[in-house]
């Protein structure tokens, strides 16, 4: 597991994630509490870093 090239993926990743989803709830989804967006933007965020940083830090096979 590479960890300094699953972090240079994965946090510029998340936070792409984090701004779009707040702008799309917020333009789109006005009818959901304020709260409830925030709560999904961070579970996207999360979800969203910790896959990344697995797949992105995994090393590739040489062979």
């Amino acid at each position: 597991m590479d960890k300094q090239r699953g972090m240079k993926f994965a946090l510029p990743l998340a936070a792409v994630v984090a701004v779009s989803s707040m702008m799309l709830l917020n333009s789109n989804y006005t009818a959901v509490p304020m709260n409830h967006r925030i709560m999904i933007t961070v579970g996207a965020t999360v979800v969203t870093y910790i896959l990344s940083f697995i797949m992105f830090g995994l090393k590739d096979k040489e062979e």
